[in-house]
């Protein structure tokens, strides 16, 4: 790993940003992040027909998606006080943006829900998304437990 390697950091994939029971995913981000000495990167990527569909006007759904990534993703920080922690709502598609964010990440950790949307497909259409276009190490964790 060279010097340069060394300070690359980890990207969470949060994927809809809520109060409530801290996904395993995370957790283990964290960790994994922690124990290197890396900075953990928060992000959630919104496509922007959801801004649309609710109703709200842009800036007011990004700032309340804040709130909420700040809110549910705030046990880490207490956690794991001297954690690098950053955390970013961007719009657009997930596998796109989170690729993107790949090319300068060590790992991208995404949390599996199960059995995905299709017959067949058992990570997901976002981890297998990932696996085609990421520049990195895709690590795929069950986001709760069973």
């Amino acid at each position: 790993m060279t010097s340069a390697d060394e300070r690359r950091p980890i990207v969470f994939d949060v994927d809809a940003p809520e109060p409530g029971p801290e996904p395993v995913a995370l957790a283990w981000a964290a960790d994994a992040a922690d124990r290197r000495g890396l900075p953990l990167r928060l992000l959630h990527a919104a496509p922007p027909v959801i801004h649309d569909l609710r109703g709200f006007e842009e800036e007011t759904a990004v700032r309340t998606l804040h709130r909420l990534l700040a809110e549910s993703t705030a046990g880490r920080s207490m956690a794991f006080p001297d954690l690098e922690l950053t955390r970013e709502v961007i719009r657009g598609h997930p596998v796109e943006e989170l690729a993107m964010a790949s090319e300068h990440t060590l790992a991208v950790v995404v949390g599996r829900r199960g059995r995905g949307g299709f017959t067949g497909m058992r990570i997901g259409s976002l981890p297998h998304g990932l696996l085609h276009r990421a520049h990195c190490l895709v690590v795929t964790v069950p986001r709760f437990p069973s």
